[in-house]
């Protein structure tokens, strides 16, 4: 288990009887879906999450010492449904998923910069469409890729297709059958 570092202040919030907190939850679709635990909207890094009251679920997040892949599902109801829009006709897959956490003050303001829980990529989705939306996510850690095959050619046409203009490759071919005199 990962032990985070904690400020003295947060320390004894989290020991209290009564902790009120808040979940962030941000799906980077074109149009980034930012949305919070809280019933209200909450202004926060720069960007102002949509309050939904209650996120609708979220399996228990798992934190592994090796180095194993671990994933989450959560749902996301109440999500206003011109929000919706976005995600039905968009590819998802393999898009940042991020979650935080962040206790709160008695006013019900952040206590301290919330701490993120999770980072992965969008795996699958559903989404039930009424008068507002439930978006059903699961996401994957970044570690779920280790073991996949990264396709990658060492040639001019697949360098163009990541780095048009550049000519690091451009010779390769001429070189395959190419007889050099080493040491004379």
């Amino acid at each position: 288990m990962t032990i985070r570092p904690m400020d003295a202040g947060t320390a004894a919030a989290v020991i209290a009887g009564h902790v009120p907190y808040i979940f962030f939850v941000r799906l980077d679709f074109s149009q980034p879906l930012c949305v919070c635990s809280a019933a209200y909207n909450v202004f926060w890094y720069g960007i102002e999450w949509t309050g939904l009251g209650n996120l609708g679920g979220m399996e228990p997040l798992q934190e592994q010492a090796g180095l194993e892949a671990i994933g989450v599902r959560l749902t996301l109801s109440g999500v206003p449904s011109e929000m919706i829009a976005l995600t039905l006709g968009e590819q998802y897959q393999g898009k940042p998923c991020q979650i935080w956490f962040a206790p709160l003050r008695d006013d019900l303001r952040l206590l301290v910069d919330p701490v993120r829980l999770f980072y992965g990529r969008m795996d699958t989705m559903n989404v039930e469409v009424g008068d507002t939306a439930t978006i059903t996510v699961s996401a994957e850690s970044r570690m779920a890729t280790w073991d996949r095959a990264r396709v990658r050619r060492y040639n001019n046409e697949d360098q163009q297709s990541r780095y048009p203009g550049d000519k690091g490759f451009e010779f390769v071919p001429q070189m395959v059958e190419k007889n050099l005199q080493w040491g004379r």
